[in-house]
């Protein structure tokens, strides 16, 4: 009888160990994003909202930790007549980004340059009477922070071509601003 519980209480010990050991290693695992696992981020263009009275909120999926690939929804709140800076009404534009340098320490995240498709909607800057609607293709460079929480920064500026869909629509395209984000 003492032995069988001898023998109970030393596995049962060598299990904890065991299991104790397990949950130590997987607390240790690499971060293939830099911040945790998390590979979603959503981000409100907080210079339009505050300065234009436009919307402009972006998501982005990371690939890993050098490419990255999302969409950004624009739609301008003011009437094209009373804000000069964005002819748009509204836009659509997917993105695709590549992430530079030490790729394994900044994790999606520092110096990135994307490509974009840009589709737009808008008045005619020249007839304002005039509507118009016209895809683009473009460039943009920009600078991402994201602290240990999930909380990012990010500057962009870039610009495009409008591929000449409509008549009405301007020649070039511009794409920026500073944002505000989370990580999860």
């Amino acid at each position: 009888m003492k032995n069988n519980f001898s023998t109970t209480v030393f596995a049962l010990f060598l299990f904890l160990g065991f299991a104790v050991q397990a949950q130590d290693d997987t607390s240790s695992t690499t971060d293939p994003y830099g911040v945790g696992n998390r590979a979603n981020e959503i981000r409100l263009d907080v210079f339009d909202a505050a300065f234009f009275s436009a919307l402009d909120v972006s998501y982005e999926r990371v690939n890993d930790s050098a490419i990255g690939y999302g969409v950004s929804v624009f739609a301008n709140l003011r009437d094209t007549e009373d804000n000069v800076a964005y002819y748009e009404k509204f836009a659509v534009t997917p993105f695709f980004r590549f992430y530079f340098f030490n790729k394994q320490d900044f994790g999606a995240k520092g110096l990135y340059a994307e490509v974009f498709s840009k589709f737009a909607s808008g008045d005619n800057p020249d007839n304002l009477n005039e509507d118009y609607f016209d895809a683009a293709l473009g460039l943009s460079i920009g600078q991402k922070w994201v602290n240990k929480r999930g909380f990012m920064l990010e500057i962009s500026f870039g610009g495009g071509r409008n591929i000449g869909l409509d008549d009405n629509s301007p020649d070039l395209t511009f794409r920026g601003g500073i944002s505000l984000g989370y990580r999860f």
